[in-house]
């Protein structure tokens, strides 16, 4: 007998076929042609070297080496598809820890509201956000540290995939009381080249963006403050003549700040989902993307990717 050839499938059709004291009536039940059943059962007596099955007027009797082997694999069966299905539910069962990285704008713009809403629904989930600059985010992908990530899509790396979102541009944000009756919604660079800056440092990669595209203008920049989030410097901004360039994100009090875009292509970028290369979702991760993805779909202003729209519809 040789049983290390015996596959699953060959027990399936036999326990099937015994069952339903047909083969027609079990090839039916597993979704297979007669013949394909018939020779499995054919490969199985061979495989055992014993007859299991007799031909019975249109149908099949059992042995007695079958009546044998379907009693003791029935239970077997039962319990391994019992075992299979349970693994299956919990893995969509949205519970367990989710970890999340992303710049710290789309983490309070974008990620606490979705983790919020998110807990609602799934109150046994634990979620662990970190703010962190963007190749800091794809480090701590490759090495496991977090599931997901939310920065931008121009870092390449060969152990990270990503989902682009939207594109954005950057911004100058002053307060309003300081705009001098400005009412144009675009800023050139020369005009931001005349202002008291608060930016991030360049450990970050927005600020090595501006630096680059003001450097390629010919421009200088007065930078008189710098610091490791972008909070920091709205809270600034909002004490003075004071102006700094971030993420339309990045205020919630549209009334307050004067926020007017920046005419240069170079100030521009793509946010993405990003994920390490071969790791398979948890429920838990699908469904804050899902969620995510929904929510920016309905923020005014946003244009959805396709790939966006393509892995909320998935």
């Amino acid at each position: 007998m040789n049983i290390s050839a015996i596959d699953l499938r060959l027990l399936r059709s036999f326990i099937a076929t015994a069952r339903l004291g047909s083969v027609t009536r079990a090839a039916n039940l597993l979704h297979l042609t007669q013949p394909a059943l018939s020779q499995h059962l054919r490969e199985l007596r061979g495989l055992m070297g014993v007859q299991l099955l007799d031909r019975v007027g249109r149908g099949v009797a059992l042995t007695p080496a079958g009546i044998e082997l379907f009693s003791l694999l029935e239970p077997l069966l039962e319990d391994l598809d019992t075992a299979l299905a349970s693994v299956h539910g919990r893995s969509r069962e949205v519970k367990g820890r989710l970890r999340i990285g992303a710049i710290d704008t789309y983490s309070r713009a974008l990620v606490i509201p979705a983790v919020a809403e998110m807990l609602v629904a799934h109150p046994e989930l634990k979620v662990s956000i970190e703010e962190m600059p963007a190749a800091q985010i794809d480090r701590a992908l490759t090495e496991n540290e977090i599931d997901i990530g939310l920065a931008f899509s121009n870092l390449s790396s060969a152990d990270i995939n990503q989902c682009t979102l939207f594109e954005e541009n950057l911004v100058l944000i002053r307060l309003r009381a300081m705009s001098e009756g400005r009412c144009s919604e675009r800023v050139s660079m020369e005009e931001l080249a005349d202002l008291r800056l608060a930016l991030l440092n360049r450990n970050f990669a927005m600020r090595r963006q501006i630096d680059s595209a003001f450097s390629r203008a010919g421009l200088p920049l007065d930078v008189r403050v710098e610091a490791a989030n972008v909070d920091s410097l709205v809270r600034l901004v909002g004490r003075g003549d004071w102006a700094t360039i971030a993420s339309r994100l990045a205020i919630d009090d549209a009334k307050r700040f004067e926020v007017r875009e920046i005419d240069h292509a170079d100030l521009s970028r793509i946010a993405a989902l990003r994920w390490r290369r071969g790791r398979s979702f948890s429920a838990a991760t699908l469904a804050f993307i899902h969620l995510l993805i929904d929510r920016l779909q309905r923020l005014p202003g946003i244009a959805l990717s396709r790939e966006a729209q393509a892995m909320l519809n998935a």
